[in-house]
């Protein structure tokens, strides 16, 4: 079971069509599927999923969650807390040997290539 968050900038060039692409090139081979606002990475029995949240509330929990991250200017964090959209990462699989860990980390790579995305 993993998990993750992505905070977005308001002017994050993110998009669920391009985080698609760019999984699918990562993942060749594995099914990677998408409706409006999530993205599944399946094969087999295991999947990861990634979805795009926003409203008022995400904007809050950020604003409480930005002040506990080390390493975060104050302006870069008034930059993340103005934004009221970001990315979950999760599945609820479990992974006890730790066989798709590095699907995980390709995931956070995808991210990563977002500009705007903490």
């Amino acid at each position: 079971m993993y998990r993750a968050l992505g905070l977005l900038s308001p002017d994050s060039d993110f998009s669920i069509d391009e985080a698609k692409n760019r999984l699918a090139a990562k993942f060749p081979g594995v099914n990677v599927t998408s409706d409006a606002n999530q993205i599944v990475v399946s094969q087999g029995e295991w999947w990861i999923a990634l979805a795009l949240v926003s409203g008022p509330e995400i904007q809050n929990e950020t604003e409480g969650l930005i002040g506990h991250l080390a390493g975060i200017e104050p302006a870069e964090a008034e930059v993340f807390a103005a934004s009221d959209r970001r990315v979950e990462v999760w599945t609820d699989v479990p992974d006890p040997f730790m066989e798709h860990f590095d699907h995980f980390q390709f995931v956070i790579e995808v991210l990563k290539s977002f500009t705007g995305l903490l």
